[in-house]
């Protein structure tokens, strides 16, 4: 009798035991990802991660990820290409992803860059990783670039994770500004405000510079869309806004700075010019090596941010690199959700330079560490003047560095599409004096809608 009692009393402990078994994702990750026996009696599984070009990252990701997670697959696929087809095995390969994921067939992971995230968003054929992340504990958004994840989310959704991201911002000649005794404040400006301080700069130091790099102004309007594209094409139901009073005052504003001469095709040497920066290495480059040049043009560098455009807030500019949606009909979701954590971690922080700034925090610090530690940047021009130059690295470089990772908040359209040769098309009218803004932006707004509806 007394084992009886003992054999139900060991069966009820059981049961006990099994139903009180947590069930938020902390416990699943532990079950299927942590070391040891876990790890080896977990279930196989295959995650697909497809991009058009061949990238380092995605593999020395996968061998790290097997490494630790053997039950796990990592196939990564990508397409060959070379510069006479590259065209038409981009088109291609658009055409088979996007024929896929509407058939849910598509890979689990898709990188994004050179496919047309609106249309994949609109199609809801990408997960919200934003949702994700916030059911997962093991997940800290401090931990990162928080700053970077908000600017790219649609309607409050996060569609997609950068590997990594670069920064905007102007690049302005310091030796003549300082000539010129002209203040610059740049935290809060438009390019209003940049017309009359590059107009003050231009009037006191006398001689034949120019403002901004040369450039023509529908070219530079196609850019400044391109800074707020959301404002004028929602990825969200896949809608143009260019007949509308922000659009106009855009124009305006760049045929200000025409009319003032800030802006010039023809021009001589630019005061300031746009650059993007991908490392603390690239900065220091492209902040010092002007220095360095022959025939009496050396001058001193100094970084400034970019203008906003019509009455926006404050921020800077920035671009994603090696963005990965996770596709909404994955059978592995979860997987390839630790999947991309991995990437993220710090853990792949000797690798995250090569993709831009890395979104960890970690990874940045660990870079910056190891950059100073060096203390020096080689010059990355194969020939020329510049070839064979050192430059020194401070901490004072990062601390002007670290400016714009932590202004950055407006993400730029980088993708070459037809919109953007339509802006510059129909712009011209308006530069010239033929067409006025409100007919330039409704030609815009028709063949937009159109591209947009194919």
């Amino acid at each position: 009798m007394k084992k009886s009692i003992v054999i139900l009393m060991v069966m009820v402990m059981v049961i006990v035991t099994a139903c009180s078994k947590p069930s938020n994702s902390n416990v699943e990750e532990t079950n299927i990802f942590s070391e040891g026996q876990g790890k080896t009696s977990a279930e196989k599984k295959t995650i697909v991660i497809s991009s058009f070009f061949h990238e380092d990252f995605f593999k020395e990701g996968k061998k790290r990820y097997e490494a630790k997670y053997p039950h796990i697959t990592i196939d990564v696929q990508s397409v060959d290409s070379t510069d006479a087809n590259f065209e038409a095995k981009l088109a291609k390969y658009e055409k088979s992803i996007g024929t896929a994921m509407l058939s849910g067939n598509g890979p689990d992971l898709i990188e994004m860059d050179q496919l047309p995230t609106e249309s994949y968003v609109n199609k809801k054929l990408l997960a919200n990783l934003g949702d994700m992340m916030d059911k997962d504990d093991t997940f800290h958004k401090d931990d990162y670039f928080n700053n970077i994840f908000e600017g790219i989310k649609v309607n409050g959704g996060l569609y997609g994770i950068p590997m990594g991201f670069f920064v905007y911002g102007l690049i302005g000649n310091e030796t003549l500004i300082e000539k010129s005794g002209v203040k610059i404040d740049d935290n809060n400006w438009n390019w209003s405000e940049f017309a009359n301080v590059t107009k003050g700069i231009l009037q006191k130091i006398n001689n034949d510079s120019m403002g901004l790099a040369r450039t023509t102004p529908e070219y530079m309007v196609s850019e400044l869309v391109n800074d707020q594209y959301a404002t004028f094409v929602s990825q969200e139901n896949g809608k143009a806004s260019f007949e509308s009073t922000a659009f106009t005052d855009l124009l305006k504003e760049v045929k200000h700075l025409q009319d003032e001469k800030i802006i010039d095709s023809e021009g001589g040497v630019p005061i300031f010019r746009v650059q993007h920066i991908n490392s603390p290495a690239d900065y220091v480059r492209e902040m010092k090596q002007s220095q360095f040049y022959p025939d009496n043009s050396e001058h001193k560098s100094k970084l400034y941010l970019k203008p906003n455009a019509g009455g926006r807030q404050s921020g800077g500019y920035f671009r994603t690199y090696q963005t990965v949606g996770l596709n909404e009909k994955s059978e592995v979701k979860e997987e390839a959700w630790h999947f991309l954590k991995f990437m993220l971690s710090d853990e792949m922080k000797d690798k995250a330079s090569r993709s831009g700034f890395p979104l960890n925090k970690k990874s940045y610090a660990w870079i910056v560490a190891e950059a100073l530690r060096k203390g020096t940047v080689e010059s990355n021009h194969w020939d020329g003047p510049l070839k064979g130059i050192i430059y020194e690295i401070t901490q004072a470089d990062i601390d002007d560095l670290n400016k714009f990772l932590t202004h950055a908040k407006y993400p730029v359209q980088f993708k070459e599409s037809k919109i953007n040769e339509i802006i510059i098309e129909e712009s011209e009218g308006y530069f010239k004096g033929q067409k006025s803004p409100e007919e330039v932006a409704k030609l815009i707004q028709n063949r937009v809608t159109t591209v947009l509806n194919e």
